[in-house]
């Protein structure tokens, strides 16, 4: 991108409002780098990344990126094979054990944050380096006396022989015969060894050793005789210490040392978490949305807002690639001109960095190769340069580098000049730009250029809006319409005789009734933008209206559904109930198989468990009333929904998604598998009543016919486990209303046929069984007659 238009849109501006949001330094050199991509797909993954942010931080507040610290010079410090110290041993676990946390915050909502998840996943864990440097270093920045053994025993000792040496420090000093050479009666240290402060005059009388004088030489700082030994004992065991410290931080770094390619991966990700954070906090900020991005060179910015204004922002609308490729802004000073063009060019520049946009939803954007800008007065004094000079250097390198794929932004075309001069070059500059395939934005004064907007394709007239009454621009942009100067209006309403205005229309030769033409546009786009505005707002409470009717829908075909589950459940409840019953009953007459009055008893009973199963079943499911045809119901058949229970008009095909129906006045959508084909009416013959639905003791009996064969094989199976199925059998048998039944038990032994004809002779069920016939299988085969029900 051309740094030049770059700086003069004032992205810079941009990148420091996303800094000031960044957790850590790692986020603010991402931003620092910041630049637009001239690739959709890059463009389009960066905006996924902020929307994902964003979501996170309207669910959860905030991304947890406290404790990341840019701890990459120290870790290039031990791949050079340096010793960490303390604080930044503590300064690289923190970071480390900060990153974990934001993997695992990010990977718990990896659903919603694809983008964010795979940047999460390269931060990787480093719990053995967290844990060793948070046992051996202290909240202090100082080595903990339990980070070893052996630091721990030489820090005991040293403790122990420096509170010896002080104590015998004291009592030297509360001796009476040195109490008159003692200067001060206190213990202190000068050079590591512990002194105690003697009067000058008496140095030669006190046994010790002169570490130090005070600057008047009136005092000495002696280190007695006595604790000589004691303090070279503390020298050495310092000595130890520092050692061992030093071979603890070692081998610490060396921990950071060998997964110091990990770490660097794992910082480089929580610093593009951090930058994409900030992406999302200024976004939530400026209350921005994501555009729609495009390489199809279209623009339609709707309600854009420039993100450096402050206060109340009028919003514009810009739209650019779709009818016309370039487009030519008039109006007065101050109306806007200059801001419009910076808004179009920064929001484009943020979209393609991956920043959200100051602007309505669905706002599309096209990605540029490259962006050129020349805005404002950029006179160079020390080039010797006049404004208009300044301005053709700018467009000529625009010129030299433009082509397809790039976006042209010129501020004040050709102004600075001679003005017939100047709108000629403005025109011959346009008309090269086009030819190149740049999209062109462009702002000027000259009236010769509206007219070329009206006579050139791809070429449109807008202009920046002025009140007259108020003598006030209203800052909004008005596409198709050229800006009219309002100079005679504004120097009327200021005061200037009429006599005056009068003369100077006089003067203008033909540029009076272009001024009115273009006066009357500006009105008429002014009454027609209030009637889009009336439509849009209709439009919108028909929106609203039929939203909360597909909402009201919606809910009904919810509590349709809860309704079938809650009368499934009932049903289900109720059948199961019963089913119980008719185990215990069929149990009952097994029991007491001899005993006829019973048998009659539990009989009547079954009947009538049956009948009240189907009475409830009635009860509940909606009898089928009208007659279905076989086969696939076209468009324009009479078909039932059978969810809803609700008849209708088949509106489309099969074929062309879900099946349509209208039913009164309302349209119902499911799924053809869902809707049966109507038996066309018979107008002479209407049923008087709705048939009824078969007994579910019918349809029971139904299944269990089709599922019973007539005819069960034992043969090889022990004694034991073949009456267990035989009397399975024999029930199903005779509830699915088989006559008579086959058991092939073979004949071997003859143990399992008599089992057989045991556990018969006993069976409630059973009318007769005798061997069977030849064809029948013989005495390998018994065949038994059922009792009537």
């Amino acid at each position: 991108m051309d740094e030049h238009s770059i700086s003069v849109l004032e992205f810079v501006s941009v990148k420091e409002m996303l800094a000031e949001r960044t957790a850590c330094a790692l986020g603010r050199e991402i931003v620092c780098g910041l630049e637009p991509t001239a690739s959709l797909p890059i463009a389009q993954e960066r905006q996924q990344e902020t929307s994902e942010a964003r979501g996170i931080l309207q669910e959860e507040g905030s991304i947890p990126l406290g404790g990341i610290h840019d701890i990459r010079p120290l870790v290039q410090k031990a791949m050079l094979s340096a010793v960490l110290q303390p604080s930044e041993l503590a300064d690289v676990a923190e970071t480390l054990a900060s990153g974990r946390r934001l993997r695992s915050f990010i990977l718990k909502r990896a659903e919603r944050c694809a983008g964010l998840s795979q940047i999460a996943r390269q931060i990787g864990a480093f719990q053995t380096i967290e844990d060793s440097v948070r046992y051996a270093v202290g909240d202090g920045g100082e080595v903990k006396s339990d980070a070893s053994p052996e630091l721990a025993r030489i820090r005991t000792k040293l403790k122990t022989t420096q509170a010896r040496l002080v104590e015998r420090l004291h009592s030297i000093i509360q001796a009476s015969e040195f109490r008159t050479m003692i200067q001060d009666p206190v213990v202190t240290q000068r050079g590591g060894r512990y002194c105690i402060p003697v009067k000058s005059e008496c140095r030669t009388q006190f046994h010790g050793i002169v570490h130090d004088s005070s600057a008047s030489g009136a005092t000495v700082f002696i280190e007695p005789a006595s604790v000589v030994d004691m303090g070279n004992d503390i020298r050495e065991l310092f000595a130890r210490e520092q050692e061992e410290v030093e071979r603890i931080l070692r081998r610490l770094t060396g921990l950071v040392r060998i997964a110091a390619p990990e770490i660097e991966i794992s910082v480089s990700a929580m610093g593009r978490l951090d930058f994409i954070s900030a992406k999302a906090t200024l976004a939530e900020d400026m209350h921005a949305t994501e555009p729609l991005l495009n390489r199809d060179g279209k623009v339609d910015i709707i309600g854009a807002r420039h993100p450096l204004l402050q206060g109340e922002v009028v919003p514009i609308d810009v739209e650019l690639g779709k009818g016309f490729k370039a487009l030519l802004i008039t109006g007065p000073n101050t109306g806007g001109k200059t801001v419009t063009l910076k808004t179009i060019g920064l929001l484009t520049i943020m979209a393609q960095c991956g920043l959200h946009i100051p602007a309505e939803p669905n706002s599309r954007i096209a990605v540029f190769d490259r962006i050129f800008a020349d805005i404002g007065d950029e006179q160079s004094i020390q080039q010797s340069l006049s404004t208009f000079s300044s301005h053709m250097t700018n467009i000529v390198e625009i010129i030299r580098d433009a082509g397809a794929g790039s976006l042209v932004l010129l501020d004040e075309v050709g102004a600075g000049t001679d003005p017939a001069e100047g709108a000629a070059l403005a025109q011959a500059i346009v008309d090269k730009l086009l030819n190149s395939g740049a999209l062109i934005v462009a702002t000027t004064h000259y009236g010769e250029l509206k007219e070329y907007a009206f006579t050139h394709d791809g070429v449109e007239n807008a202009s920046v809006e002025f009140d007259v009454e108020t003598l006030r621009p209203t800052y909004r942009l008005m596409v198709g319409v050229p800006g009219s100067s309002n100079a005679f209006a504004i120097a009327s309403r200021l005061g200037l005789s009429d006599d005056i205005i009068e003369s100077a229309r006089k003067n203008i030769k033909g540029g009076t009734r272009s001024e009115e033409i273009i006066r009357k546009i500006e009105e008429s786009h002014r009454a027609a933008s209030e009637r889009e505005q009336t439509a849009a707002r209709a439009s919108r409470s028909v929106d609203e209206l039929k939203s909360r009717y597909e909402k009201g829908l919606q809910e009904l075909e919810e509590t349709r559904r809860q309704m079938r589950r809650k009368v499934a459940e009932e049903i289900d409840k109720g059948v199961r109930e019963r089913m119980e019953l008719l185990d215990e009953i069929i149990l009952d007459i097994k029991s007491a198989p001899s005993s006829g009055k019973r048998v009659q008893q539990n009989r009547e009973l079954f009947k009538e468990v049956v009948a009240e199963i189907h009475r409830e079943v009635e009860d509940v499911l909606p009898v089928a009333s009208l007659p279905m045809e076989d086969g696939e119901p076209c468009k324009g058949d009479r078909v039932m929904v059978v969810s809803y229970g609700v008849e209708g008009e088949l509106l489309n095909s099969p074929g062309s998604g879900d099946a349509v129906i209208q039913s009164g006045g309302i349209k119902i959508t499911v799924p053809f598998t869902d809707i049966r084909k109507l038996a066309a009416e018979n107008p002479q013959k209407r049923p008087g009543r709705k048939p009824e639905a078969p007994a579910p003791a019918v349809r029971i009996a139904s299944s269990k016919a089709v599922s019973t064969s007539s005819e069960i094989k034992l043969i090889g199976e022990r004694v034991e486990q073949a009456l267990i199925r035989l009397d399975k059998y024999m029930d199903d048998a005779y509830l699915s209303g088989v006559p008579n039944a086959r058991i092939i038990h073979g004949m071997g032994t003859g143990a399992l046929r008599k089992a057989v004809w045991g556990f018969l002779s006993n069976h409630y069920a059973v009318k007769s069984y005798r061997l069977g016939e030849r064809e029948e299988g013989g005495a390998g085969a018994t065949v038994v007659v059922f009792k009537e029900h």
